[in-house]
Parts: structure tokens; C-alpha cells; sequence
């Protein structure tokens, strides 16, 4: 029987039969098997019992004090009281009784703060394969704008097709209602709406019939698990431990029953979809504690998040913060750094530069738009634009997190920041209300669209997250910013074979050049790379060439500069970047290092002393790194970021350096130049090796 190997996830792979996978079956890098028909077979073929799982998540979104908590209590308990505001997330456990056969279900009800401020950090948790409500409130009169609001981010994390109930709660105090019929067109994954009113009940008993009945059609529901896994599920889910780590986590489970590695591992990952036990082995810097109790993370983040004193700090933080905000019962001190480490993970702050072991947390920046900004006259500027649907809490903050290398020297607020590259500055700043991202860039000429393609690299990142967000991207026209085009309909005319189009502005028609306004925005070589009209360059085989980036940890800073300057590569599709900060939760990070560290067609060190005294960078990557030079199977570059005597070693000594002439980074005049410098010297490397590709040359 004809075998076809399917990953589960990460690097975890299973050899099934062509007959269980079916006759849609596709490669690995299509959409791979469903959940259920992995588990089933995987299971089946190792023997033993095996039971449905009966268990998922209900999650309840909505803002600040329209009665999520109170819809919870009276669901589950049947009690009504005034409740204090949810601080974070409350995670309740709600046994059920579903379907015709009397099925026993367990939902995870996750109910989370409307605290504005924790918008920014719910979608680490709203996932797939759970049921949503999503609860509103007349009380201000935003219901509508709310509803399209929440909807649009459960639409965006929650897969595209997960079922919300949307509950219109407090309707006794304040009636109202929102368009169901045009709410249900635009988002068909809308099963019900439910009026309700907590203090009398009303609603309730219908409520709960809706959630039952969208709980007995969950997809992943039923899915196979074996005896064992419910022995450590059950292990786990009733620890008085917050943490645990991967060994003992392993341990626990070699004890109940389930010695298989790779089944540990797929345990852990459906564990962490659940919200069961929260897992973050995937992450060398988090690697020694994995498996952790999800109100604990989730409570200690948002203490810091809510603590007053950050707010008088402007959103800087240390670990000698940390003591006075979080209770060393349920935080030891040893526990408060994996917390800052957990936060960096998910974007939500960095380390300063100038300030010695001191975070940022952007989310926590003052409002005020400094001076500065207003100095920036759009008419004189390269300008582009980001509409959306609706706009994410926390992109901007996310943003500033992704290019703070840039912004050091410049002003950072909530909603916006100036960054500086060369001599050029661009204001990227934030529009709620408006919906928009706005982005001016001032400077040398030749140097805006390099800029503006870091920034966009970026947004295009964030949004690759979002799924299902699609925001347009528009641009303004040179001298009269007020007048905009979409950037999509541009590359529309441009690949018609139009030149020039008509348009109205300030009450006169204008021909517009199509190729002018594009080439004002970015090259033309980068927009089709981009759009795919060219599709993908590559060292072979039509994909963009990969580099794998070995670096020390201590200089994550380095390879933060380093990513940013690579970013117009990345937009060129000549480069594909890989570093252990990809590695998705669930995976095995070592198994990932060296799979990606094999597969590289160029492997970057980014040389300092740091480098040099990790034993795992010197050691085995860069080890690794020069047998696969020798054999001409990739290229080994040292980027010489510190200042070091890396010519005293031997193997470093015999290498190409960047940027120029080996001298480092650190000691150049600009540092952008210097890393402008290496961006340019990896693309004419990837041109050299695709020119010496003889299939390429014969292609040609």
C-alpha cells in the first residue's frame, strides 16, 4: 500500500496510506488532512482504546462592561450579582449534556476584559475550533460599530468560519437592536442573536439553548483521543502547579501511560488549542518552562498592563518593576523574566537601547502626538496609505515593537512614531476613527522608496496574521495628497497596457500617468515581484533564495537591525528569512533549527563576541554552516555586527565578510549605511549564484 507522509505540525511527520488521506489529498504545502482523520489513524495503528474528546472552548468577546461576566455566572450557576471588571481573562470550566445521545461536553468558557488597553493581546488567544459570543450593549450607542468591530477580529483570528452567537445583553436598561439581516450577509458564520437581560434572566434559558446546540456542532468535537491522554489532560487541567516544564510535563505523561515522544508532543499542541495548558517550548528563550496554567500568563500580563506605575513611566518597565506589581506567591522572582520574554514573543514590548535592561511597552505610551509630526507637509512627501475595515487595537503598537531600530532616535506615541532611516524620516500614525494608517516620508529622494518598503514589509507581515482583514492600500498623489488611488487598481492599468487614466480633482479632470505614480511608490522589479506578475526569483527551482540567521540571543537587537534592513529583499521575493524567533508554538525547536539550517541556500552569523562564546552558535550552526560551504551546497556569510577580533579564528578568517572590508557595524559613521551596505551585498550574492545556476542560464 502506497504511502504519502502528511506533518501534523511542526516538524512531526506521519507516513499514511494514500486510501485514509482520500482522493483530494494534496502535497504537504497544500491544505494538508483534517484533524480528526490524523488522530484516528495515528491512533489506530498504535493500538490500544480510544474515546471523544467532548471538549472545546466557548470564548466571549465585547467591550468593557456590557455583562459578559454576568452572562457567564447566570449560564453556568444560574446567579446574578454585580461583578467587579474582569481583569485579563476568567477561565470557567461548563460541564454540558449535548446532541441525542446525551454526549458529556466540557466548554472552557474564556471570558475576557473589555479594558481597551487588553484588545491588543486577545488575539494570542482567540483561536480556532471554538464557539464565540459576542456580547453588546445599547448602553452608548455603539452597538453597530461595535458588532462590525469584534466581528471582523473574530473573522480574523478565529479561522474565518468559527460560530459566534451575538448576545444583545442589558436590553431591559437600555433597548436596542443592530441590522441582523445585513450583519448575517456580511458574516455568515453568525448562528444566532439572542436579546438578554442578566438581572431577571431574561434570555438566558434561550441563550443556553443556542450554545448547546452550537456546541453539539463543533467540527473537532468528537475528534479520537486515546485512554492516555485524558489520564495527563485531566493531570494537568487539575494541577495546583502554574508552570511545568517540558521535561516534567513529559515525565507526567511517561507515568499515565504515553511514552511515545512525537504523541507527547501532539498532545502539548492540542492542549494549547484548547487552553487546557498554554505551550511554549517552541521558543529557545522560553525553553525551560513550557506548559503553564493560561489564567496564570494571562493574569500576570495584564497586571503589568494595568499597573499604574507604568503609566507614569510611559510604558517603561524592568524586572525591578516587576516585585511591586505582581505577588511573589503566584510570581516568584525567578518567574518574572520568562513573563517579559513572553511578552517580547508576543510583540507587546522591547528592550531600549539606551537604557540597560529597561522594556517599552508601546501600548502604554502617552496619547499626545508630539510636535514633531506637524512638520511633515504631506504635499512635500512620499506618501501611502492603509484603509481597513476595521482597525486593530494594538497594530500601531505592534509596529513600533517590529521597527523600534528604527525609531530610537525619534518620537514614539500610542498611536504613531517617527522613524529615521539615513536621512530620510517617515511619520507612520494611526486614525481610529477614520480607520486608517497614514504614512509620510520626507528626505532624500533616493532614499523614500527604501524606506517605505521597510515600512510596508512590516504592515504586510502584520496583516499576513490577520487573516481575512484585507485592507486597501491607496496612494495619494504627489502635490495633492488629498486625492488618492487605490494602489490595486494602479497595478491593474498598468499590467492592461494603460499608460495614462482620467481623473477629478479639485473640480478639474487630470490625466494621470500610471507608471509615475507606481514608480513614485516603490520599483518596478519590486511591485511585480510583489503583485506576482513575475513570479517568484530564486536560486532554483522558481522560489526566492532562503537564509538561515545564526545569532546569539544576547544580540537580539542585531538581528532586529538586521531583519529591518533586509525587508526590501523580502518584498523583492529574492529572500526568504529564517530565524528561531519563526518557530510555531508546538514544534520542536532544535528539530526546526537544523531542518532550516539544511535547507538554507545562504546562512548568515552575525559575528560578535556574543557569537563567539555561545557554544551552540560556534559550535554546531556555524559548525554545520561551514560543512555545507565546503560542499558548495550554500553560502556562508559573516556579518561582522561588533567589534571583535574574528580574524584571530581560523574558520571565520577564510570567509567573505560584510559589510565592506570586514569592518563592523558598530564602527561605521551610519549604521544604516553599514547595513545597507550587507542588504546589497546578499542581493548581488543571490545574483551571482542564480547567473552561475547553469539550468537558470539554460532557462534563459
Amino acid at each position: 500500500m502506497p504511502l504519502k507522509r502528511l506533518y501534523l505540525h511542526g516538524n512531526e511527520a506521519l507516513d499514511l496510506p494514500a486510501e485514509v488521506l482520500g482522493p483530494t489529498w494534496q502535497e504537504p504545502s497544500a491544505t494538508p488532512a483534517k484533524p480528526a482523520v490524523i488522530l484516528d489513524y495515528y491512533f489506530s495503528a498504535r493500538g490500544g482504546g480510544k474515546r471523544p474528546l467532548n471538549e472545546a472552548k466557548l470564548i466571549l468577546v465585547g467591550r468593557g462592561a456590557v455583562g459578559k461576566s454576568s452572562i457567564v455566572n447566570r449560564l453556568i450557576h444560574d446567579t446574578f450579582e454585580d461583578v467587579k471588571k474582569t481583569e485579563g481573562i476568567r477561565i470557567t470550566e461548563w460541564p454540558l449534556t449535548v446532541g441525542e445521545k446525551k454526549d458529556d461536553v466540557r466548554l472552557n468558557v474564556w471570558d475576557f476584559g473589555g479594558q481597551e488597553i487588553m484588545h491588543a493581546t486577545h488575539q494570542f488567544f482567540l483561536t480556532e475550533r471554538s464557539l464565540y459570543l459576542l456580547v453588546l450593549s445599547g448602553r452608548e450607542g455603539l452597538e453597530d460599530a461595535d458588532a462590525e468591530y469584534w466581528l471582523k477580529l473574530i473573522q480574523s483570528f478565529g479561522g474565518g468560519d468559527s460560530p459566534v452567537v451575538v448576545v444583545l445583553n442589558k436590553t431591559k436598561e437600555h433597548p436596542f437592536d443592530v441590522n441582523r439581516n445585513a450583519l448575517q450577509r456580511k458574516y455568515p458564520f453568525i448562528r444566532e442573536f439572542v436579546k438578554t437581560d442578566c438581572e431577571d434572566a431574561t434570555g438566558i434559558e434561550e441563550l443556553r439553548r443556542v450554545v448547546l446546540r452550537e456546541t453539539d456542532k463543533l467540527e473537532h468535537l468528537r475528534d479520537a483521543f486515546p485512554a492516555s491522554w485524558f489520564s495527563i489532560k485531566d493531570k494537568l487541567a487539575g494541577m495546583k502547579r502554574n508552570y511545568l516544564s517540558f521535561d516534567d510535563y513529559r515525565k507526567e505523561c511517561t507515568k499515565l501511560g504515553e511514552q511515545d515522544p512525537q504523541a507527547q508532543e501532539s498532545l502539548a499542541f492540542y492542549l494549547h488549542s484548547l487552553g487546557i495548558a498554554l505551550n511554549y517550548r517552541d521558543d529557545p528563550r522560553l525553553k525551560d518552562t513550557h506548559v503553564l496554567n493560561p489564567h496564570w500568563v494571562t493574569s500576570g500580563i495584564y497586571k503589568i498592563l494595568n499597573a499604574n506605575r507604568l503609566e507614569k513611566q510611559k510604558g517603561e518597565i524592568s524586572l525591578d518593576d516587576l516585585p511591586a506589581i505582581l505577588d511573589a506567591r503566584d510570581y516568584p522572582v525567578e518567574m518574572h523574566d520568562f513573563l517579559l520574554e513572553l511578552m517580547k514573543k508576543f510583540e507587546l514590548c522591547f528592550l531600549l537601547s539606551d537604557k540597560e535592561g529597561v522594556y517599552l511597552i508601546p501600548e502604554l505610551l502617552d496619547k499626545q502626538q508630539p510636535l514633531d509630526a506637524n512638520e511633515f507637509d504631506a504635499a512635500e512627501c512620499l506618501n501611502f496609505q492603509y484603509h481597513y475595515p476595521v482597525l486593530p487595537e494594538g497594530l500601531l503598537p505592534r509596529f513600533i515593537v517590529r521597527t523600534h531600530v528604527l525609531s530610537d532616535d525619534t518620537q514614539r506615541w500610542r498611536t504613531g512614531v517617527i522613524l529615521k532611516l539615513e536621512d530620510n524620516l517617515a511619520l507612520v500614525r494611526a486614525d481610529a476613527q477614520e480607520r486608517r494608517v497614514f504614512i509620510n516620508i520626507k528626505g532624500p529622494l533616493t532614499g523614500r522608496r527604501r524606506l517605505l518598503s521597510i515600512i510596508r514589509e512590516n504592515f504586510d507581515h502584520m496583516h499576513g496574521d490577520i487573516r481575512h482583514l484585507k485592507p486597501v492600500e491607496i496612494v495619494p498623489l504627489p502635490q495633492q495628497p488629498a486625492a488618492i488611488v487605490s494602489y490595486a487598481d494602479l497595478l491593474t492599468w498598468e499590467k492592461s497596457g494603460m499608460k495614462k487614466f482620467p481623473m477629478i480633482v479639485d473640480g478639474s479632470v487630470v490625466e494621470l500617468d500610471v507608471q509615475q505614480l507606481l514608480n513614485g511608490v516603490e520599483l518596478e522589479a519590486e511591485r511585480a515581484s510583489a503583485s506576482g506578475v513575475r513570479g517568484r526569483m530564486d536560486i532554483e527551482r522558481g522560489r526566492a533564495a532562503r537564509i538561515f540567521v545564526s545569532y546569539s540571543h544576547k544580540d537580539e537587537r542585531l538581528l532586529s537591525e538586521l531583519k529591518t534592513h533586509l525587508s526590501p529583499l523580502r518584498r523583492l521575493r529574492l529572500i526568504e528569512t529564517w530565524d528561531d524567533s519563526a518557530i510555531e508554538a508546538g514544534e520542536d525547536w532544535r528539530e526546526n533549527i537544523n531542518d532550516n539550517l539544511e535547507r538554507a541556500d545562504i546562512i548568515i552569523l552575525l559575528i560578535s563576541a556574543n557569537f563567539i562564546d555561545s557554544d551552540y552558535c560556534f559550535e554546531k550552526e556555524f559548525g554545520r554552516a561551514l560543512e555545507r560551504d565546503k560542499k558548495n551546497e550554500a553560502r556562508v556569510v559573516p556579518v561582522i555586527a561588533l567589534d571583535v577580533n574574528w580574524k584571530a579564528i581560523p574558520q571565520l578568517a577564510g570567509l567573505q565578510a560584510v559589510p565592506k572590508n570586514g569592518k563592523p557595524v558598530s564602527n561605521w559613521t551610519n549604521k544604516h549605511t553599514a547595513w545597507r551596505d550587507v542588504s546589497e551585498r546578499v542581493q548581488k550574492m543571490i545574483e551571482d549564484m542564480r547567473d552561475a545556476d547553469p539550468l537558470r542560464r539554460r532557462a534563459r
